[in-house]
């Protein structure tokens, strides 16, 4: 087998073979191609401009890591068509600059055929800085009864 076919042998079981293979090809006084691109790390690819921002300071980089700040709050509504239909909603704003990502577990209670019967779901969601946004809507709860929440946010 001569070298060329070789080296086509390589290529064929992966790139990182038939790089090898090219590498080898060459003799070690021929000067390097000016075309051939060169391995740069992810990130700096272009040399940083002066209106670069500078790195953070360790102040920034120990806040990153510091808790989601939020508020929650939880309503009854009516919905519906006639509005006839309650509706148990929790509502949570982002306080942080990072993006959230929150869980909310509720509990409460509704009337099956006169019989009180508890309730509990958990939802998800990602809340954008200064933006309130709904987690769940729950029907056919008994406000009267109430229903409890506990909301756990943490930093994207």
């Amino acid at each position: 087998m001569n070298r060329t076919a070789l080296t086509a042998a390589i290529c064929l079981t992966g790139l990182g073979g038939c790089l090898l293979a090219h590498a080898a090809d060459e003799s070690p006084t021929a000067p390097a191609a000016a075309t051939r691109p060169r391995a740069v790390p992810v990130g700096s690819a272009h040399a940083e401009s002066a209106d670069d921002p500078p790195p953070p300071a360790a102040s920034e980089v120990a806040q990153t890591g510091a808790p989601a700040k939020f508020s929650t709050t939880d309503k009854w509504l009516l919905a519906g068509y006639n509005n006839n239909e309650l509706v148990y909603t929790i509502i949570v704003t982002n306080e942080d600059t990072r993006i959230i990502h929150c869980t909310a577990l509720m509990h409460g209670w509704y009337y099956e055929n006169g019989v009180k019967r508890p309730i509990s779901d958990r939802q998800a969601t990602t809340v954008f800085p200064n933006q309130p946004t709904q987690i769940g809507n729950w029907m056919d709860m008994d406000q009267q009864s109430g229903a409890t929440y506990s909301v756990k946010c943490r930093p994207m």
